[in-house]
């Protein structure tokens, strides 16, 4: 029977090993490993080697030994009506040997005679009715004795405090039910725009025009594009350059971002500086030597189009008869790549495949295939 050996434990990735067998054996394996398990043909038993188990013999535990449970007499009294379990027995594995069961009495339930069970007379108390509440009124309290049973009533009319408590509610952060007052919506919308990029206008940085070096009334995202060249506190700029406040009020060079905009100054790009770069013809990436150009998807797909292949072979095997194929893949190589599918459903497999030459390679199969099942693909 041909096997693929691995050298390395194989993890499924807790997926399912489907239609597997264990290993056919008709004798214990020799130098078994601690969990080793396989399948004995001479007694139709399954065992794995378990050295340190107190049931296994000579390290061997079998597994082919089930649990029989003991046979007990059905226990079922009847628990109908006033009847509740009196009490019942076990053994020392759990298991019930004896039950019983009695009828509820009223010694039970804290009663010393019949007489006792319905001796309860409920109060008389006066009826308590508000009236209809109708327009705004609404009842505003309501008093109960210690057996919760209602004593007095009072209602009273809606306020214009009670309606300011319920409609406007400025410790929510969002409601659909409530409002804010106009102080909260004012201050949140303050806070939501605060920050945000706003242009004010341009700047003229050889006369410091507007004086944005002194920062008085400067909000953070205060935004200028500078119109005349000159210094920016000790930083020089150029026409059409951003200047964005980072901070309210700044009053130094670092609590601005300036940001270039002179497109002329920015170098062509190579291996070591950033700028403008070009893109590559199909001919200078063909020739592959210049480090100047970018590669666009176009030309590099031309490119690999127009690789020589030869160094890959496929060929379909299986006759229905053989369970060993000779492939001559010709690559002149030992260092080859292979890969098998199936042809019909394209499902990759693994099948043991040895080296006979620098152009041959064996592949072995633990069945017959039928006429042309695999397809195996070698590549150098």
């Amino acid at each position: 029977m041909s096997k693929i050996p691995f050298i390395v434990d194989i993890d499924l990735n807790k997926n399912q090993l489907l239609n597997a067998a264990l290993q056919n054996l008709a004798l214990h394996p020799g130098s078994p490993v601690e969990g080793q398990i396989y399948y004995n043909t001479a007694d139709d038993t399954p065992y794995v080697y378990a050295p340190s188990n107190p049931d296994s013999v000579a390290g061997w535990l079998d597994l082919g030994i089930l649990y029989t449970h003991p046979s007990f007499t059905a226990r079922t009294p009847t628990l109908t009506g006033a009847n509740v379990l009196a009490s019942f027995s076990s053994n020392a594995e759990g298991h019930v040997t004896a039950a019983s069961a009695r009828l509820l009495t009223l010694a039970d339930l804290g009663y010393t005679g019949a007489a006792n069970a319905n001796n309860y007379v409920h109060p008389s108390y006066t009826a308590r009715d508000s009236g209809a509440l109708t327009g705004v009124q609404v009842v505003s309290r309501v008093t109960s004795d210690t057996f919760g049973h209602i004593t007095a009533l009072t209602t009273r009319s809606i306020t214009n405090a009670d309606i300011d408590q319920i409609i406007i509610n400025d410790a929510l952060s969002s409601s659909a039910t409530y409002t804010w007052s106009v102080d909260k919506i004012q201050a949140f919308i303050a806070n939501a725009i605060s920050g945000q990029m706003v242009y004010i206008g341009g700047y003229n940085a050889a006369t410091n025009s507007p004086d944005l070096e002194l920062g008085t009334g400067i909000k953070i995202g205060y935004t200028y594009t500078v119109t005349s060249a000159g210094d920016f506190f000790t930083e020089a700029v150029q026409a059409g350059d951003m200047l964005i406040a980072e901070v309210d009020n700044p009053t130094l060079v670092t609590d601005w971002t300036v940001v270039n905009k002179n497109i002329p100054d920015i170098v062509d790009a190579s291996e070591t500086a950033k700028g403008i770069i070009e893109i590559a013809t199909q001919a200078e990436v063909d020739a592959g030597i210049d480090a100047l150009r970018a590669v666009t998807p176009e030309t590099l797909k031309n490119r690999l189009d127009a690789f020589d292949i030869s160094d890959t072979y496929a060929e379909t095997f299986g006759n229905g008869i053989l369970q060993s194929f000779t492939i001559t893949h010709n690559l002149n190589d030992v260092d080859v790549l292979v890969s098998i599918r199936e042809v019909g459903s394209g499902l990759r497999v693994e099948a043991q495949w040895v080296v006979t030459n620098v152009n041959v390679i064996t592949i072995s199969t633990n069945s017959v295939p039928t006429s042309n099942f695999y397809r195996v693909t070698i590549k150098k």
